[in-house]
């Protein structure tokens, strides 16, 4: 294996990054000149005292909530503000901010000759949960997977990089965004995975196995959409980016998008099992034929397909626990049982589950082929 042509080969990938990035860091959030504009300070404050008034109505009941706050931070410390809502009481309890809570705030101005102030909160600062969890989490990885996993750390960092700094800036700029993901995830294997394994043999093999993954899922995230109608795949929250966006944003593109970069996790971590496995096989047994090492690599692929199947069902239902128990509350006996899968968010997750799967199962057998095509150059050039 020839390590410095490789090392070459991620050198260019990184340069062909930066310029990517280079040209595409334009913030996102700039507004034409012209449009309405609506300047928000953004601080924290904690919540001093709540006051709770019932409003009569003729049929439903209605409550004005003042939340008291002292502001913590920004040019307005120590300054009193109050928050106010006005609305049905049907919150949840525990929901509701409680007094002692240290929340996010915004305070807008209104463009009037009084200056009116508008305090919204939004979330309870959760900053200090979010450090102990992250510092455990990194921990973790480190007692366990030393150096391996401090890499991993950096492969991770760099695959945050590019959805955030090169993919969601170019498609909110009006950039469709299929063929934009299917970029970022063939960078993000580019560099991802040489981090992970350094540059070996297998590591070739996982990030070509890996490409060519993505790049079945890509063409069957287009036949999906080829045979779906737009509403099936389109979520709420895809819908709120186009109305919210100052471009008009590919609402196919969108959800395809999203279907190849949820691919992208499960096809890397299976290439990269399925390229160690196969080198360990050549490792232990140098003369293995090819058809016994591929046979060997299939059976670990087989065993593979089980547990992971089982991962994806897993992350699935414990994420969209909530749409679950809405399905079972609204099911009838005499509904259709294709009337669910039609209900646009499971339809979407179902799609996603599905194209990650396909692109995950024929990634493997691509990776071992690959994998073991190396290795028997290696040891024709050894003879």
């Amino acid at each position: 294996m020839n390590i410095p042509r490789y090392s070459r080969i991620i050198l260019t990938a990184f340069a062909s990054l930066s310029v990517f990035i280079s040209a595409s860091f334009i913030p996102a959030h700039a507004r034409e000149s012209g449009k309405y504009t609506d300047p928000r300070r953004f601080m924290r404050a904690k919540v001093e005292r709540i006051e709770r008034n019932k409003i009569s109505h003729e049929y439903v009941s209605l409550v004005e909530v003042k939340v008291h706050l002292r502001v913590l931070d920004g040019e307005d410390k120590g300054k009193e503000r109050i928050a106010v809502y006005r609305g049905e009481d049907d919150m949840p309890r525990d929901i509701f901010y409680k007094e002692g809570d240290t929340v996010f705030i915004g305070i807008s101005t209104m463009d009037d000759a009084d200056a009116v102030e508008q305090v919204s909160i939004y979330d309870v600062d959760n900053s200090f949960g979010i450090i102990i969890l992250g510092a455990l989490l990194v921990a973790c990885i480190a007692l366990v997977g030393r150096l391996r996993g401090f890499f991993s750390i950096l492969s991770l960092i760099a695959t945050i990089v590019l959805i955030f700094y090169v993919m969601v800036p170019l498609t909110l700029k009006g950039h469709s965004p299929l063929p934009i993901a299917v970029g970022t995830a063939l960078f993000a294997i580019a560099i991802s995975v040489p981090i992970i394994l350094g540059l070996k043999r297998k590591t070739i093999a996982a990030a070509l196995g890996a490409s060519v993954g993505v790049i079945l899922a890509a063409a069957l995230a287009l036949f999906s959409g080829w045979i779906m109608h737009l509403s099936g795949i389109v979520t709420n929250e895809m819908m709120t980016v186009f109305y919210a966006s100052d471009v008009e944003v590919d609402l196919r593109g969108l959800a395809l998008a999203g279907i190849v970069i949820a691919a992208l996790g499960a096809i890397m971590d299976v290439c990269i099992s399925i390229a160690s496995a196969a080198e360990e096989i050549f490792t232990v047994h140098p003369d293995i034929s090819a058809g016994r090492a591929f046979r060997s690599v299939m059976t670990v692929s087989s065993d593979m397909l089980g547990a992971t199947v089982n991962t994806l069902l897993f992350a699935y239902v414990g994420s969209s626990l909530p749409l679950v128990l809405l399905i079972a509350m609204k099911f009838d006996p005499g509904m259709p049982v294709m009337l669910i899968f039609n209900y646009n968010p499971v339809l979407s997750e179902l799609v996603k589950s599905a194209v990650g799967c396909i692109g995950m199962f024929l990634s493997m057998p691509v990776t071992a082929i690959i994998c073991i095509e190396l290795n028997k150059k290696k040891r024709a050039s050894l003879n």
